[in-house]
């Protein structure tokens, strides 16, 4: 089966997180960042970072897997977990990426 695309999205427990961490909270943050940095350097990561939504702020990832239970299984290890939920989306086609530089 090719490799897909899936969008994830980090919904946190409360709307005004990115502002009120607290220091386990900013813990947990660093601890995700670096499962980020892990993933993208497995490959399977393509890019993540904060959406400065005027709504509220949130987390965005898009990973590349064989599956959406593959990526599920990924997320498992993730410590962002501990501080919302982690919503995964398949792109329904191939999304338009850039080649690698």
């Amino acid at each position: 089966m090719p490799n897909s695309f899936f969008f994830v999205r980090l919904v946190t427990h409360r709307p005004n997180f990115a502002t009120t961490m607290t220091p386990e909270e900013q813990a947990t943050m660093g601890a995700h960042i670096a499962f980020l940095q892990t993933q993208l350097a497995a490959g399977k990561l393509v890019v993540a970072g904060p959406v400065m939504d005027p709504a509220g702020p949130f987390g965005m990832a898009v990973y590349e897997a064989e599956s959406l239970e593959e990526v599920q299984r990924l997320l498992e290890r993730d410590p962002a977990k501990a501080i919302g939920r982690l919503e995964v989306m398949p792109y329904a086609a191939p999304p338009v990426v850039r080649p690698a530089r």
